[in-house]
């Protein structure tokens, strides 16, 4: 999550100030300037469930809500706000690998195939609504997590159109989860990381990185 968040802010900072010398517009972009580009309203907020946040979104009066590598739990005032759904979109193939870090637990286990879900955000608990989607990615050995969660966020937001026309077609369609056939895990402790990164688990690679940059610069295209 952390790489996702961060790195392309940083990367996205360096390309604007390296593209005065390369005169080649970014091609990847802040979450603020894209909404600029797009004339999006932009709003930023340190509780997405404040006073201030719900009245922005009620604002707006949506169909949706989407959320996509968050580290907030919606409560039920903000859930019920979109005329069709709330929804998620989860880097695990639900009811498997409920969490905060799904990611890393599929490297971990040495899964050879996990993928993203798009669910309905139902009530406060975490990762339990109904299945509205699913895409399998298949994991190979040497792929970073930072890599994989690139991966598995792609294929969800590519599903996303697919998802929300069938909701608003029918907005009770979907799948339970039957949680018992998954599992809930949270954050690893300190010595299950070295475990991990004994075993060959790498958080990163200075290629994934590199290739941001470039494609930051619009010397290539961004290939996950």
């Amino acid at each position: 999550m952390g790489f996702d968040l961060i790195s392309v802010p940083i990367v996205a900072y360096f390309a604007r100030w390296l593209s005065l010398v390369t005169r080649r517009p970014p091609a990847l972009a802040t979450l603020p300037e894209l909404a600029r580009r797009h004339n999006a309203r932009f709003v930023e907020t340190p509780d997405v469930n404040s006073a201030e946040t719900l009245a922005a979104v009620q604002a707006c009066a949506p169909d949706f809500i989407v959320v996509m590598n968050f580290d907030q739990i919606l409560q039920p005032p903000l859930i019920g706000l979109p005329r069709v759904a709330a929804l998620n979109v989860h880097p695990s193939l639900l009811p498997n690998l409920r969490g905060p870090c799904p990611v890393l637990w599929a490297q971990a286990r040495q899964e050879r195939i996990s993928g993203a879900t798009i669910h309905a955000i139902e009530d406060r608990t975490i990762d339990t609504g109904r299945v509205i989607a699913q895409v399998e990615v298949p994991i190979h050995g040497a792929t970073s997590v930072g890599e994989l969660t690139t991966q598995f966020f792609l294929a969800g937001a590519r599903a996303l159109p697919t998802a929300l026309a069938r909701l608003a077609a029918d907005r009770t369609a979907g799948q339970p989860q039957l949680l018992s056939d998954g599992q809930y895990l949270g954050y690893p402790t300190a010595l299950q990381m070295k475990d991990f990164r004994r075993a060959g688990l790498r958080l990163c690679r200075l290629g994934h990185a590199a290739r941001l940059v470039l494609a930051a610069l619009g010397v290539t295209r961004w290939k996950p």
